[in-house]
C-alpha cells in the first residue's frame, strides 16, 4: 500500500466521521430545543443531493452548490412552520 493512497484512506475515513459529526449535532440539538425527535435529517440530506444532481446539468456544479442547500432549507423551514409549530410547548419561566 503506498503512502499516497494511505493518506486519502486517512483522510477519507475523517471526512466520513466529520458527516456522521454533523448529523448526531443536528438530532441532538433538535431534540434539546424542541423536546421531539426529528428523525428527517436524513430525507433532507437524501433531498439536497439529489436536487444538486438534478440543477447541476442547468447550473453546474457551484450553482448546484449553492441553489440545493438553499432550496432545502426553505423546504425544511416551511415544514417546520405547518408541521411542528403546534407541538413545541413554549418555555415558560419557573419561579421556583
Amino acid at each position: 500500500m503506498s503512502a499516497m493512497l494511505l493518506a486519502q484512506q486517512i483522510l477519507n475515513g475523517l471526512l466520513d466521521g466529520v458527516y456522521y459529526l454533523l448529523i448526531a449535532l443536528g438530532l441532538s440539538l433538535i431534540f434539546s430545543l424542541g423536546g421531539i425527535v426529528n428523525l428527517a435529517h436524513g430525507a433532507f440530506f437524501a433531498i439536497g443531493a439529489y436536487l444538486t444532481l438534478v440543477v447541476s446539468p442547468y447550473l453546474g456544479f457551484g450553482g448546484a452548490f449553492v441553489v440545493a442547500p438553499v432550496t432545502v432549507a426553505l423546504l425544511g423551514v416551511v415544514i417546520e412552520r405547518l408541521l411542528f409549530q403546534s407541538s413545541i410547548v413554549p418555555i415558560r419561566s419557573c419561579r421556583c
